[in-house]
């Protein structure tokens, strides 16, 4: 709980504000969020020390980061969550099994799956459920020190308390550490105090200081609060009084750190050795200190002398030091055989179950020699670790391990583990290194295992050529078919964004070469083949392949191969054709708490949305995608691509752009071609869509220049009717005429009564003689089509007419395009037919956005579960919100759509939406 202190902070007027802001509107039920960021002793404490004090009537939380507890699995949620027990034990187990285990407040079972992200979703609930009894403020101290699996769960609820009594305040130090990255949170640098309020504040010291003195003081603190206090404390009366030279000029944070070391220095051996004790220690528990203590001969009063000077404060059973320096200061201060001594006797008084883990990194604290029993104890913590999902910890244990192991066999295996592990827990950069370690070694499966993790994360890291190198040299090191089309199917990714179809070739060759045993393997080989052939221009063949993978696709339960089966099918039979696989894969990742694998799962999903023409599901869910793929440092491409998409469809270019821009530059970056011609083609789209077919034409040119090296024909095909149309409005019929040979060759190849509609438009827009039969053809062919491309030939249908002096005919078309289009929303398009359809002589329809249109993403996301019956619980399980939130953005649907009830949403549905369905 809060520990509040009674000195009045002297001036940050600026912090205050914004800090009672926050507590404001948290206790009127809008939660938020603050990082306070700063170096050491510059006052971060005392602002939550503030925070805590002013939150009357709200229950106040707080945990501390401590650095030697890092390694320790959710040791840093345990402020936090013991408090709230009985709250957490009374949520039904899939709300809080995972988290009752991972801080020990239940046993593991079966509903605690292994999976981090599902352990901060529950603390989020757990926060949630909370707040409805009254407000609550969370405070996090040292936060770059806390435990990453903690860390993790606290800025995963910090980005999504919004609609709840939770104020979050996040104190990191900034300066000598790596910090503490928090996207998508405010942040308020804490610094110095300006010059009066110094001079005030070094007046508590209760010195007589000379005037030179103080001057110097104020010069050398440059406003850092606590070298404020601190430096006085350390001087001697001759300093104070200028009769002896102050110490020479220092960076400022080991100057604090040695004035407490010098502090510490005055203090008796006995109470020296015990500071030593309480700095190891990693529970904070007096009584493990004195136990431990006992056992180092040290009398039981041992502590009061440091409790008399300042640096420690005890409270309920509890040591606590002043600051974190001051334990950096006893524990970096003394000397490696007293460390030692000091985690032995602590090993030796934490007996029981409860304590093997904390018991075991002490022992391998104080082991400097090669040790296989209490290597082999570090490898089983880290078994239980990973089972808690604790990836971090469970790596930083073997990496322990393999320290202290002779054995190469063992050692490499300890570092293949925690490369893995590293990988896991999201960090990427000591994985590769761990993983680089390891491979110096390793042989055999072993070896693949490394070369596979090293390239999928050259992979997610934009590397693609080193990705697909690697993944290609762990492909012929294995000889588990299993693993190597696992690595198989790994690297034809980057080889089909790079569009290299020398690599791909490669791959399937080696695919072919391996005898599947399960559906899973036949599925991999497929795409594999299919894709190669698809990069070659054997579009019938692949054709072939991916039908076939999709056939095998009908029985899977894995939402991974139900990612591959959905892209498989929207390749061979058009975006849109894996809509239901892609719903399958999200709904599973959903379920079984797969957050890292949701990303991709949305990519997919959101692609299909737009080959259907569901703009509005389309963009949520790639939002919702772009936003949790930042979180994992995952790719952000995909989503950024389908957000450009829709985007330019509804006439919103300016967010188009920004977002398809940005693809442009990370593509400079990793080469992918896929994606550069993705953005591209949204650029293209905003273009026809603004009225300009010249700049349009330019933008999909490089999109749709088949046999060139940054053609892909997954994206080049689908783009060649838009960019048709944009050529031949132009007046560049020749370059029309020739890119329509081209897409008829792959219809040819590859037929689907869609393809043929298409083509058949394309035809009438160059063949003014025959465009009547063309245009019939394309629509006793639309019902294959979306409600995009219905309408955009019925708008070109209607238009021909028009010009021809068939205004009666022309109108029946112009009307349809015009409903379809204001039923997709897209409206640039809808005001071109409703343009179209008074100079026919018909009347002027009304092209304003519906209700429904002013829905956010994340609105319509809800409105959508909603009229589909789900309750706001199991929205929020979804979505990975609160209920609470759920209901506030609910209401705001409610206000938009003029609905009195939920009843009605679900009786009635989204109005003003076009069936998706041909």
């Amino acid at each position: 709980m809060s520990r509040p202190r009674t000195s009045a902070l002297i001036g940050r007027d600026r912090e205050r504000a914004e800090i009672d802001g926050l507590l404001r509107r948290a206790a009127a039920g809008e939660g938020g969020a603050l990082v306070l960021r700063g170096e050491p002793g510059i006052g971060k404490t005392a602002l939550l020390d503030h925070a805590a004090n002013r939150a009357a009537g709200a229950t106040v939380l707080r945990t501390t980061g401590i650095e030697p507890e890092s390694n320790l699995a959710f040791s840093g949620l345990y402020g936090l969550v013991n408090p709230l027990a009985d709250t957490l034990l009374a949520l039904p187990a899939a709300r809080s099994a995972t988290l009752a285990a991972a801080t020990g407040l239940s046993e593991a079972t079966e509903s605690a799956v292994p999976d981090r992200f599902r352990v901060a979703t529950q603390l989020m609930m757990l926060l949630a459920s909370a707040a409805e009894r009254g407000p609550l403020v969370i405070l996090v101290d040292d936060a770059q020190w806390l435990d990453r699996p903690s860390s993790d769960a606290v800025l995963f609820a910090a980005r999504r308390l919004r609609a709840e009594a939770v104020a979050v305040l996040i104190a990191v130090r900034d300066g000598e550490t790596p910090g503490l990255p928090t996207p998508g949170l405010d942040e308020l640098l804490v610094e110095g105090l300006t010059e009066p309020e110094a001079t005030a504040l070094l007046a508590r010291a209760e010195k007589d200081l000379a005037p030179t003195v103080r001057t110097r003081l104020l010069a050398e603190a440059h406003g850092n609060p606590l070298a404020l206090l601190e430096l006085p404390v350390s001087l001697s009366e001759e300093q104070l009084r200028g009769d002896a030279p102050l110490p020479e000029t220092i960076p400022l944070t080991p100057r604090i750190r040695r004035m407490f070391h010098e502090r510490v220095e005055r203090l008796p051996e006995t109470t020296r050795a015990a500071l030593v004790l309480a700095a190891a220690d990693n529970t904070g528990d007096a009584a493990v200190v004195l136990r431990a203590a006992a056992t180092l001969d040290l009398p039981g009063d041992a502590l009061d002398a440091a409790e008399h000077a300042g640096l420690i404060h005890t409270h309920g059973g509890r040591i606590a030091f002043r600051h974190p320096l001051v334990r950096a200061a006893v524990y970096d201060g003394t000397t490696l055989s007293r460390r030692r001594d000091a985690h032995q006797a602590l090993a030796r008084v934490l007996p029981g179950q409860e304590n093997t883990d904390r018991r075991v990194w002490h022992q391998a604290l104080a082991t400097v020699e090669y040790d296989e029993g209490i290597a082999a104890a570090l490898e089983e913590s880290a078994r239980r670790a990973t089972r808690r999902a604790a990836h971090a910890p469970a790596a930083a244990a073997l990496l322990r391990a393999a320290e202290l192991t002779t054995d190469g066999g063992p050692r490499t295996r300890r570092l293949t583990a925690a490369a893995e592990a590293l990988w896991a827990a999201g960090q990427a950069e000591p994985a590769r290194s761990a993983a680089a370690r390891a491979l110096v070694r390793a042989d055999g499966e072993q070896a693949a295992r490394l070369l596979r993790l090293g390239g999928i994360i050259e992979a997610r890291a934009g590397h693609l050529g080193s990705a697909y190198d690697q993944l290609l040299e762990a492909s012929r090191t294995g000889d588990d078919p299993s693993g190597l089309l696992e690595t198989l199917i790994e690297a034809a990714g980057p080889a089909f964004s790079l569009s290299d179809a020398g690599r791909l070739a490669v791959l399937a060759d080696r695919a072919a070469a391996v005898t599947p045993r399960t559906a899973r393997e036949r599925l991999i080989v497929h795409l594999v083949q299919g894709h190669a052939k698809l990069l070659t221009g054997a579009y019938g063949d692949a054709q072939d392949l991916l039908d076939a993978a999709v056939e095998l696709a009908s029985t899977a339960d894995d939402p991974r191969a139900l990612i591959w089966a959905a892209r498989a099918k929207s390749v061979a039979h058009g975006m849109g054709a894996g809509l239901e696989h892609a719903d399958r894969a999200v709904r599973l990742a959903r379920r079984q708490g797969l957050i890292s694998l949701l990303p991709l799962a949305l990519a997919q999903q959101s692609a299909d949305l737009i080959g259907v023409s569901r703009y509005d599901l389309a963009h949520a869910a790639a939002e919702e995608g772009e936003r949790l793929a930042a979180e994992l440092g995952q790719g952000r491409s995909t989503h950024l691509d389908h957000m450009a998409m829709v985007e330019a469809v509804r006439g919103r270019y300016d967010e188009a752009r920004a977002h398809a821009e940005e693809v442009l530059h990370l593509t400079r970056h990793n080469g992918s071609a896929y994606h550069a011609a993705l953005a591209r083609w949204a650029l293209g789209v905003a273009e026809l869509c603004a009225g300009r077919p010249a700049e349009a034409a330019e933008r999909l040119g490089p999109v749709t220049a088949a046999g060139t090296p940054a053609f892909n024909p997954v994206v080049g095909f689908a783009a060649m009717p838009d960019a048709v149309e944009a050529l031949a409005r132009a007046g560049r019929s020749e370059e029309a005429t020739k890119l329509t040979r081209a897409f008829a060759a792959w219809v040819d190849a590859a037929p689907t009564d869609a393809r043929r509609a298409l083509l058949a438009r394309c035809r009438a827009l160059l063949d003014d003689a025959e465009a009547q039969e063309h245009y019939e053809n394309a629509l006793a062919l639309a019902a294959a089509l979306p409600p995009w491309q219905r309408a955009r030939g019925e708008l070109l249908h209607g238009e021909w007419l028009r010009r021809r002096r068939r205004g009666r005919e022309a109108r029946t078309h112009l009307r349809t395009a015009h409903e379809l289009f204001t039923g997709i929303g897209a409206l640039p398009f809808a005001e071109r037919a409703a343009a179209e359809l008074r100079a026919a002589g018909g009347p002027t329809p009304r092209t304003e956005p519906g209700a429904v249109d002013r829905l956010t993403p994340q609105e319509f996301q809800i409105a959508t579960l909603v009229s589909q019956g789900l309750t706001n619980p199991q929205i929020a399980d979804q979505l990975f919100l609160s209920p609470r939130t759920i209901d506030y953005h609910l209401h705001k649907v409610f206000a938009k759509l003029h609905l009195t009830s939920r009843t009605q949403l679900v009786r009635d549905g989204l109005p003003h939406l076009a069936d998706p369905a041909p």
